[in-house]
C-alpha cells in the first residue's frame, strides 16, 4: 500500500474512497467499487476522523494549516468589508453633530425618519436577498453590493434638501441588505461550529473599529475639508467614505471565495480537505447539497427556534441602537465637536477588545448563552448609570459609556453565531434563516430610534434612550437564557429520539443524525 493509503487496495480503504467520493459529489449516493449499487445506495454519510487515509494526527495538523490559510485569506476581507459597512451606515451619526442637521434644516424628527428609512430598505430586501444568496455565488452577491452602496453614499454627499437624504439612505440600506446574511454564509461555509464563533466575533470587530475609526476619520475630514471644493466637511464625509467603498467593492471580486470547492487559492487537497471538515462537522451531511427554495422557506418557518433566536437579535439591535446617538451622547461631557467626535473613539475600542476576548472564550468553552447574558447584564449597568449620574460627574459617566458599549457588541456575534449552528443543514434554509434572522432583527430599527425623542427638552430624550436601552438589555440576558435551556431540553429529545432510533420531525427536520445542538 502506498503512503498514506491512497492506492485503496483494502477493503476499508474502498469502504473510505466511497466516503470521499459521497463528500466529492455533493452526497448524492451513486454506484462505487467498494460494493454493489444496492450497497452504495444504503449507505449512509458518516463522521470520520481521518482524511482520505491519513493518520488522526496528519488529517489535524492538515486541518490546522488550512484554518490558518482561511484566516488570512478570507476573514481579512470580510473584516474589510465589515467595517465600510458600517463606516458608511453609521457617518450620518458624525454629520448630525457637524452641521448636517442646520444645513439640511433638520427638525426634531428628520434625523430619526432618515435612520427609519435605511432600515426600511435594509429589511424589505433581506428576505429576498437571502434566497438569492442560496443560488448565486455570495462573492458576486456582494461585491456588486458592495460597490452600489459606495456610490450611494457618495451621493449623500452633495444633496440638498432632506427629503433627498432621506431617499438616499432608503437606497444605501437596499444596498447594505446582502453583506451580513452573505459574509455568514460564507464563514459558515468554511469554519467548523468550534471555529466560526471566534471568527464571527472578530469579522463583527469591524462594527466596533469601524465606529471606533469613524470618530477620528470624522474628526480629521471635517476639520481638514471644511469649505473645500465649496463642500462642507460633512459632505466631504460621505463623498470620500463611499468612494473608497466602491473602489474596494470592485476589487474585491478578484480575491474573495464563495465556497470551498471553488476556492481559487486553494490546491485540490485542501478543496477537499475543507468540503470534507464542514461535512463531518454536520454529522456527514455534505454542505452544498441542492435544495429547492421551496423546501428551504418551508423548514425555516415549521422551526420555531428560528423565532426565538428572531427575538433575541432584534432585543440586542434594539440595545445597540445608540451608536446612531453615540456623538450625542457623548457630547453631553460638555466638550466642543472635534473633541467629542474623539472621545467616542475609547469606548467602541474597548468594546471590540471586550467582545473578541468573549467569543474566544465562547469558543473554548463551545457554550453561547451566559457569554450573551453576561455581557448585557453590564450594559444595562452601564445605561443606569449615564442615566442617574449627575452631568458634575464626567469621568463616571464616561466609564458607563464603556459598560454601555461593551454588552450588546459582545452578544451580537454570538448571536449569529449561535444561528449557523443551530441551523446546520441544508445550505438553502440556513441561507434563509440568516436573512430572515437579520432582516426582521433590523426591522427593530423601524422604532428604535425615536427612543431618543422628547417634546420637553433634550435632555429628557437622553435619558428616554438610556430606559429603553436598559430594558432591552435586560430581555436579552432573559431570552440568551431561555435559549440555552430550551436547546439543552431538544439536545436530550435528540438522544431519545437516537436511542429509539426514529426520525426527526418537526422543528427537527432538517437536522442530521447525532448532531447535537450548542446551549
Amino acid at each position: 500500500m502506498a503512503a498514506h493509503g491512497l492506492d485503496y487496495k483494502t477493503t476499508a480503504e474502498l469502504d473510505r474512497k466511497a466516503s470521499i467520493e459521497l463528500i466529492e459529489n455533493n452526497g448524492d449516493l451513486k454506484q462505487f467499487d467498494a460494493g454493489s449499487t444496492a450497497d452504495a445506495r444504503e449507505r449512509q454519510p458518516t463522521v470520520e476522523t481521518c482524511f482520505e487515509g491519513y493518520t488522526e494526527e496528519e488529517t489535524q495538523q492538515r486541518g490546522k494549516k488550512l484554518v490558518r490559510l482561511i484566516d488570512f485569506r478570507v476573514l481579512p476581507i470580510l473584516i474589510l468589508l465589515f467595517l465600510l459597512n458600517i463606516l458608511d451606515r453609521n457617518n450620518i451619526a458624525n454629520a448630525k453633530v457637524s452641521g448636517m442637521s442646520k444645513d439640511l434644516k433638520f427638525n426634531n424628527l428628520d434625523y430619526n425618519n432618515a435612520i427609519l428609512a435605511m432600515f426600511v430598505g435594509y429589511v424589505a430586501m433581506q428576505i429576498p436577498a437571502g434566497f438569492i444568496l442560496a443560488k448565486v455565488p455570495p462573492a458576486f452577491f456582494l461585491s456588486g453590493a458592495v460597490f452600489c452602496w459606495g456610490i450611494i453614499s457618495m451621493c449623500c454627499g452633495f444633496i440638498k434638501t432632506k427629503e433627498q437624504m432621506i431617499a438616499l439612505r432608503f437606497l444605501v440600506g437596499v444596498a447594505e441588505a446582502p453583506f451580513f446574511p452573505g459574509a455568514l454564509l460564507i464563514l459558515s461555509s468554511f469554519y467548523t461550529r468550534k471555529e466560526i464563533a471566534v471568527r464571527i466575533a472578530i469579522m463583527y470587530s469591524g462594527n466596533s473599529l469601524s465606529n471606533c475609526f469613524g470618530g477620528l476619520i470624522a474628526a480629521g475630514v471635517i476639520s481638514g475639508m471644511e469649505g473645500k471644493g465649496g463642500l462642507r466637511g460633512w459632505e466631504w464625509l460621505f463623498v470620500l467614505e463611499g468612494a473608497v467603498t466602491a473602489f474596494v467593492g470592485i476589487a474585491v471580486y478578484w480575491v474573495l471565495p464563495s465556497y470551498p470547492s471553488k476556492c481559487k487559492f486553494f490546491d485540490e487537497e485542501q478543496r477537499r480537505l475543507s468540503v470534507w471538515r464542514t461535512t463531518q462537522d454536520a454529522m456527514g451531511e455534505a454542505d452544498e447539497r441542492e435544495t429547492s427554495l421551496k423546501k428551504g422557506a418551508k423548514l425555516v418557518f415549521k422551526d420555531w427556534k428560528i423565532l426565538m433566536l428572531i427575538f433575541q437579535q432584534m432585543f440586542i439591535s434594539c440595545s445597540q441602537s445608540f451608536s446612531y446617538f453615540m456623538p450625542t451622547i457623548v457630547k453631553t461631557l460638555g466638550y466642543n465637536t472635534n473633541q467629542t467626535l474623539l472621545l467616542t473613539a475609547p469606548p467602541y475600542m474597548f468594546a471590540f477588545i471586550c467582545s473578541v476576548a468573549v467569543a474566544y472564550s465562547s469558543s473554548r468553552f463551545n457554550e453561547r448563552g451566559y457569554h450573551i447574558a453576561v455581557p448585557m447584564a453590564i450594559a444595562c449597568v452601564g445605561n443606569i448609570l449615564v442615566i442617574v449620574l449627575p452631568k458634575s460627574q464626567v469621568a463616571g459617566r464616561y466609564i458607563a459609556m464603556f459598560l454601555l458599549c461593551l454588552g450588546s457588541y459582545c452578544a451580537f456575534n454570538l448571536s449569529f453565531a449561535w444561528v449557523t449552528s443551530t441551523i446546520p443543514r441544508p445550505k438553502v434554509k440556513r441561507a434563509a434563516a440568516l436573512s430572515l434572522v437579520n432582516g426582521l432583527a433590523n426591522a427593530s430599527h423601524f422604532f428604535s430610534p425615536y427612543f431618543w425623542t422628547s417634546s420637553s427638552s433634550q435632555a429628557q430624550a437622553d435619558r428616554n434612550g438610556g430606559i429603553a436601552l436598559a430594558v432591552f438589555s435586560i430581555l436579552v440576558t432573559c431570552t440568551a437564557i431561555t435559549i440555552k435551556y430550551t436547546l439543552q431540553a431538544q439536545n436530550r429529545k435528540l438522544d431519545r429520539l437516537d436511542e429509539e432510533d426514529k426520525p426527526y420531525t418537526g422543528s427537527l427536520e432538517g437536522i442530521p443524525k447525532g448532531y447535537r445542538f450548542i446551549s
